[in-house]
């Protein structure tokens, strides 16, 4: 397989031309690339990674009195067994918890575990990673695209989701799929790479790619909210997670999904907004 580009952070805030051209490029052929020398720190992803194994591996009656039925698994924890990828009839073999917004008021409270030590740190992290989505989608509003938004505010204080990921044992004779193949809903996506392979992107032609990284380095990739702002010129990919090497061991997983403000137009035609969508696609996908 081929594997997807990688730009460094530095070159990535320098918004030089040749950069947003190579970049644009490699949105329209795979929507995936790699950013490395990253401001987020790797001690702090370390701690989430520990913070992460330490909450899947409470008990599943504790982990459910965090679990709120009703509420589109906007916060909180969500079962094995509910999300199903679009057109799928088959639910995804994970579980996780949903982190949102620390700064807007009109979006949904978060959660504490209290069984969990220290679990306000998430907070300061999900800001990390909010941060630099902005600067990502900042960038990305230098391409020679006309939006139907303004990419520099829109995900301002948005309905951002830090999801902490659990994909449990599996075997994989009897099903490989740990995430069937779905495109993500929102803006971009910053995922901080699993502690096992497994991420694989549908390129242009057909090509199921490699997402691997490194553990310093963080995964972005257009969502359907861009393609549309874009009017479609950038593509929100296809992607799935693979068992691999048909290991039954768990894995673990942190994405950080960058939303729109829920009253963003997303298409001035049709006053789509991102709540409008949002919701559809929640309903779609069994969490709403």
């Amino acid at each position: 397989m081929e594997q997807i580009p990688t730009i460094n952070y530095r070159d990535l805030e320098s918004n030089d031309k040749e950069l947003s051209k190579f970049l644009e490029d490699s949105l329209n052929d795979v929507g995936f690339f790699v950013i490395k020398d990253h401001p987020i720190s790797s001690e702090s992803i370390d701690k989430l990674f520990n913070f992460t194994q330490e909450l899947f591996d409470l008990p599943l009656d504790v982990k459910m009195k965090y679990h709120l039925k009703g509420t589109n698994g906007a916060r909180g924890y969500t079962p094995y067994g509910i999300e199903t990828a679009l057109n799928k009839n088959v639910p995804d073999q994970k579980e996780f918890w949903h982190q949102g917004s620390c700064s807007n008021p009109d979006l949904a409270n978060n959660l504490t575990i209290n069984e969990l030590e220290n679990f306000d740190d998430i907070n300061s992290l999900y800001k990390e990673f909010e941060k630099l989505g902005i600067k990502i989608l900042e960038s990305i509003s230098n391409f020679n695209i006309d939006f139907n938004a303004d990419l520099k505010e829109i995900a301002v204080d948005g309905n951002s989701v830090l999801r902490l990921l659990h994909y449990p044992p599996v075997d994989a004779q009897k099903n490989d799929d740990r995430a069937h193949a779905h495109n993500d809903v929102n803006l971009i996506t910053l995922l901080v790479g699993g502690n096992e392979g497994g991420l694989e992107a549908l390129d242009k032609k057909g090509n199921w790619v490699e997402c691997n990284c490194e553990k310093n380095e963080i995964i972005c990739n257009v969502g359907d909210m861009l393609e549309i702002i874009s009017n479609k010129k950038l593509r929100s990919t296809a992607h799935r997670v693979k068992t691999k090497n048909n290991e039954d061991k768990s894995r673990y997983s942190i994405p950080f999904f960058l939303h729109p403000r829920p009253e963003v137009i997303l298409d001035p035609e049709t006053n789509l907004t991102a709540n409008d969508f949002l919701n559809k696609r929640l309903s779609d996908i069994k969490l709403g």
